[in-house]
């Protein structure tokens, strides 16, 4: 017997100009930045205020602002939602910078700019009245790419799912929870110091490990005491020592202190010389003016640390 109830009326999905993505951004303060470390995602809210392609806000020097620096490429989201079928919602991909108050003509410009945005927050921030002081840095994301989408409760068409397109699961969601469970029972029994950022994930049935630990003898540990369960086969190992080893530098690390040392080199930097980073290698393009400036700059590569080699691919106009 065919039912004599209606189908629902179809929501509209729809994509926003960039026009309509600004309005978003101009009418709202509060937004979540997503960015990542060693392949672990994470998200804060923050306020802002979206002010001529750059979107402005303030954070604790001392918090998770180090982590992001340590890869500036973020994104950035702030949604309106009215109902399950009537919002909006926008995101923001560009690089994060931070805003100092002295350095130059031009920071300083910014710096006074910067303070004059957030005071449509708070009206006295950074002062003695400032109901939060903490948040002592002033910081601001470049738009450089902004996308947005909609739905409205009516206006859409009904369509299905394609069968032929549909995923296949293969992991096993109740193994990975056991596994899990054993691994954060066999750190707990290690004793060691606790972190809000030392993690311990599990999936298909591989074991990643993130975050900072304090000394490199507990980062090896873990690792063993991991190892002596049958069902970790596989393991991850992306956690970092605070202490006494520096952090273990990201490609984009590499990447400044790079840039840096070709540019300390008047001779070298004068060059058409370029780096590309490459899973960890440092890969040496470009041309220089004599092979003494070709040596100059692989002995600079050589120097920084964290690389796991150089490659010379550079030419010689001579």
């Amino acid at each position: 017997m065919l039912s004599s109830i209606a189908p629902a009326a179809a929501p509209l999905f729809k994509t926003l100009s960039r026009e309509e993505c600004e309005s978003v951004l101009l009418r709202n303060n509060v937004g979540r930045i997503a960015y990542t470390v060693h392949d672990r995602v994470s998200i804060v809210p923050i306020h802002f205020v979206f002010v001529s392609g750059w979107i402005y806000g303030r954070t604790a020097s001392a918090g998770k602002l180090r982590q992001i620096l340590r890869n500036r490429r973020i994104a950035f989201e702030v949604d309106e939602h009215v109902g399950l079928f009537d919002w909006k919602s926008v995101i923001v991909h560009g690089p994060l910078y931070v805003i100092q108050p002295d350095s130059t003509q031009l920071t300083r410009s910014v710096y006074r700019t910067a303070v004059s945005v957030v005071r449509k927050l708070v009206p006295e921030p950074l002062s003695d009245v400032d109901p939060v002081p903490f948040r002592d840095q002033l910081f601001r994301i470049g738009a450089i790419e902004i996308s947005g989408r909609a739905a409205e409760p009516v206006g859409g068409q009904r369509m299905f799912a394609d069968l032929a397109n549909v995923i296949s699961e293969t992991a096993e969601p109740t193994a990975d929870a056991k596994l899990r469970a054993q691994v954060e029972e066999a750190i707990a029994g290690l004793g060691v110091p606790e972190s809000a950022d030392d993690h311990a994930e599990v999936f298909d049935g591989v074991v990643a490990l993130t975050g900072p630990v304090e000394m490199t003898r507990d980062r090896q540990a873990i690792e063993a005491e991991i190892l002596k369960i049958p069902g970790a086969i596989a393991i991850v190992q992306q956690s970092e020592t605070t202490l006494p080893v520096k952090q273990d530098p990201l490609p984009t690390e590499l990447a400044r202190e790079a840039i840096k040392e070709l540019r300390g080199d008047a001779q070298v930097g004068s060059d058409g010389l370029k780096v590309v980073v490459e899973h960890g290698w440092l890969r040496l393009e470009g041309t220089t003016k004599s092979y003494r400036h070709r040596d100059d700059a692989l002995r600079r590569m050589r120097a920084i640390k964290g690389a796991r080699g150089v490659i010379d691919r550079s030419r010689v106009a001579s």
